[in-house]
């Protein structure tokens, strides 16, 4: 089967920087221990995905934990392309002795995956469980398949 996800070309420069940045702020909290509290998040996100046949459909699953589907993700079909868009919001708290600390994050994510000839867009189903979102494309992975004769010669024949 084909490579089923585009790569952004930025994305490894901006992972590069990423860690650029990470590595500065660790440098300064060693400097500096008081800035030890800090942490450095990214606001980008990509959940993993499994892209699978199940009989005659094509599954892709994404791990999705803490989010509200119905709210923070939209599934869509363009041009023989399936998009998976969404959100997740999350808030870490820690109370202590006359302090808390309080630190939000953000990530948006988009997937894209072609989808196969002959994928009916009406036919597609998603499902989420326990923080797996699950899309199936029914059919998809069906195709008609022609046996190939394998012609054998003889090693000896061939020396003659």
């Amino acid at each position: 089967m084909a490579t089923l996800d585009r790569r952004d070309p930025f994305t490894d420069l901006a992972t590069s920087w990423q860690r650029d940045i990470d590595r500065m702020f660790r440098g300064l909290a060693e400097t500096f221990p008081g800035l030890g509290a800090l942490s450095v998040r990214r606001s980008e996100w990509m959940p993993p995905a499994d892209v699978l046949t199940r009989g005659d459909d094509v599954v892709i699953r994404l791990e999705l934990p803490g989010i509200d589907p119905e709210r923070d993700v939209e599934i869509t079909v363009e041009d023989g392309m399936l998009h998976i868009r969404g959100e997740r919001q999350e808030t870490e708290e820690e109370k202590g002795e006359g302090y808390i600390r309080r630190e939000s994050s953000y990530g948006a994510f988009e997937r894209t995956l072609p989808l196969p000839a002959g994928a009916r867009s009406d036919d597609i189903k998603a499902t989420y469980e326990n923080g797996v979102l699950e899309v199936v494309v029914p059919g998809a992975a069906k195709r008609p398949t022609q046996r190939v004769q394998i012609e054998v010669t003889d090693a000896k024949e061939k020396g003659k």
